[in-house]
């Protein structure tokens, strides 16, 4: 299943994406993140790490690409040793009064589904002042 979800909000856009480059801000913004384990204080292409979910639950990661320019970045997360996980592709869009983000998820329905409603809230906490 592959959807894309988007938001909007007062945030200046480098403010926002700012909140993606720094893995230790993840969970100012997105409720479901307890903590990040990444070696470096900002995202870089080619990188792991693993994001605490709820209740602790070890989620791996690997950020393939990150695109300074044109503000997008690239990953993959995923459960139990790369058997089941997702792909997802973010992106940062300057508006007049703020910011547009979206978020790309394409992964196994079971994943995806539930997620959404989860990646929706916290693009709009990510987005806003």
């Amino acid at each position: 299943m592959r959807v894309t979800l988007q938001s909007t909000g007062n945030a200046p856009a480098p403010e926002v994406w700012e909140r993606y480059m720094e893995p230790t801000a993840w969970r100012t913004w997105a409720p479901q993140i307890i903590g990040v384990e990444y070696r470096g204080e900002r995202l870089d292409g080619d990188t792991t790490g693993r994001v605490l979910g709820p209740l602790g639950v070890p989620i791996d990661f690997r950020v393939h690409s990150v695109d300074e320019r044109s503000w997008t970045w690239a990953w993959s997360a995923w459960f139990q040793n790369q058997a089941i996980g997702v792909d997802l592709t973010h992106g940062v869009v300057s508006r007049p009064n703020g910011t547009r983000a979206w978020l790309t998820i394409d992964g196994p329905l079971p994943l995806v589904l539930p997620y959404l409603p989860v990646a929706k809230f916290a693009l709009g906490r990510l987005c806003s002042r």
